[in-house]
């Protein structure tokens, strides 16, 4: 059982992984260490690729998906420069990696935070939600290496005397296509504006999907002929990693949810993520279920404090079953252990944001093999076209009448009689339609396809509220 175990696990990592020790680059042996207490021993493609470029002093461009090594692709390189430039704290921060949500942040901090423990190099950590002053404190002492997500920096560079800076030589976009899409371009460029240094300070841009704009950010003063570009995802025949199967099911609106309750209920002992395109669906599925005693079900959305989120995301990632309900901030880059199925319950916003919300599949470890299921209605078929033309194969599941739970008529009976949980529905009824009315994709996710009544059966709504399209305000996507 161990061997098969082994043989799956080789066999699901044999596409990013090379087999080139860690022991035969040039960073210093600390960091070796580091690396070997922590169970890294051999480099992925993406790793063996950038870190060289990096530690040369080059512009670089990485594309290569979820779970393929990128952190450490840069955080290496990054703290090894810093040391063998002989940088003290009190010098300021001499690298600076901008992230997008706080989450990733957090996640890139303990990395490092374990890279360095036989060292003296102070991490810093600058996002929204916490202790502005315990941040400025940090910064004023110093920090060589700083993470941050772009608003707070931008507020730490304008507001924190003492924040130095002039020493900055290398600057990390993670996640660079979620900056922007995000709505950042304008935060990224006043971060550069505000940001002193030299001239040939380097960029570095990583990221899952890559595009000319995630490197148009104003003022990174960046050559694109001298940048290297590094795209691990070519050199594979998809997207997505192999290892995991992709399927998905098409069924009427009123059984959505029956569906998504029935195969939950029935996969008590799998780790699950459940992903929604807007707060209130979250938060509403979430009370329904913890309402009739499906206590175990977590929930991680943008609205939350970042001391809840922080907590609901160490206690999903060390369960060993358990099922997360999610809107997109948790669908980039986040280390979630042995997620046994990635569930996309509305729709992806694009091919790219399915790749990433599957990607989640792709962290399985001792034999474990993920699976990422798409929910589509019966109009939606088309989609599959779109991820078919990215060499994204699915398969469709069949999924018997006869085999659902219906609890139909309780939960309605539930949202008719439980105050809270009738208006959490009717939120989550109009920020799905809100948000399928602003689908990029209009041919395949048109609003006016849908039956409305039928739709809000999936909410438990016996009676829908009126929510005009044409008068709906354009509707963003939580993250």
């Amino acid at each position: 059982m161990v061997d098969e175990q082994a043989q799956t696990q080789n066999a699901e990592y044999a596409e990013i992984m090379t087999t080139t020790p860690f022991t035969e680059t040039t960073l210093s042996p600390f960091l070796i260490e580091a690396l070997r207490q922590m169970g890294h021993t051999t480099m992925t493609k993406v790793q063996a690729k950038a870190i060289p470029l990096i530690l040369m002093g080059k512009n670089v461009a990485a594309k290569a998906h979820t779970g393929s090594g990128k952190s450490l692709a840069f955080l290496l390189p990054a703290i090894d420069l810093i040391h063998k430039a002989g940088m003290r704290n009190r010098h300021g921060t001499g690298v600076l990696i901008i992230t997008p949500t706080r989450e990733l942040a957090l996640q890139l901090y303990h990395v490092a935070a374990k890279l360095v423990e036989a060292t003296n190099i102070e991490i810093g950590l600058s996002i929204g939600g916490t202790s502005r002053q315990k941040e400025a404190n940090v910064l004023t002492r110093g920090a060589c290496l700083l993470i941050a997500t772009p608003g707070r920096l931008c507020d730490h560079l304008a507001n924190t005397p003492g924040f130095k800076t002039d020493r900055l030589f290398l600057v990390v976009f993670d996640e660079a296509d979620m900056l922007m899409d995000m709505g950042f371009a304008d935060e990224l460029s006043n971060i550069m504006r505000l940001l002193p240094g030299p001239d040939d300070r380097t960029a570095c841009f990583f990221s899952a999907t890559m595009s000319d704009r995630c490197v148009d950010v104003p003022h990174v003063r960046v050559n694109k002929d001298t940048l290297e570009h590094i795209d691990v995802d070519s050199e594979a025949k998809s997207a997505t990693r192999e290892g995991f199967e992709q399927g998905y099911i098409i069924c009427p609106p009123e059984q959505r949810f029956l569906l998504l309750y029935t195969f939950i209920k029935r996969r008590a002992n799998k780790k699950i993520i459940v992903f929604f395109n807007s707060r209130d669906s979250v938060e509403f599925y979430c009370e329904f279920l913890r309402h009739i005693g499906m206590k175990s079900v977590l929930m991680l959305e943008g609205g939350m404090k970042q001391s809840h989120r922080t907590q609901t995301y160490n206690e999903f990632a060390n369960a060993q079953f358990g099922v997360l309900f999610a809107t997109n901030v948790a669908a980039r880059g986040l280390d979630l252990p042995d997620i046994d199925f990635v569930i996309q319950y509305d729709p992806p916003e694009s091919v790219e944001s399915y790749v990433h919300r599957v990607g989640r599949a792709c962290r399985g470890a001792n034999g474990r093999k993920g699976m990422g299921i798409l929910f589509l209605l019966e109009n939606e078929g088309r989609f599959i076209n779109f991820l078919r033309e990215q060499a994204i194969t699915l398969f469709e599941f069949e999924f018997p009448s006869s085999k659902i739970i219906n609890v139909q008529e309780e939960m309605e009976n539930i949202v008719g009689t439980v105050y809270y949980l009738r208006r959490k529905a009717q939120d989550a009824y109009k920020s799905f339609l809100a948000a399928y009315a602003s689908h990029p994709l209009k041919k395949v996710f048109n609003p006016n396809r849908l039956d409305l009544e039928m739709l809000g059966r999936s909410f438990g709504l016996r009676e829908v509220p009126y929510v005009p399209f044409a008068g709906c305000k354009p509707f963003r996507r939580e993250n």
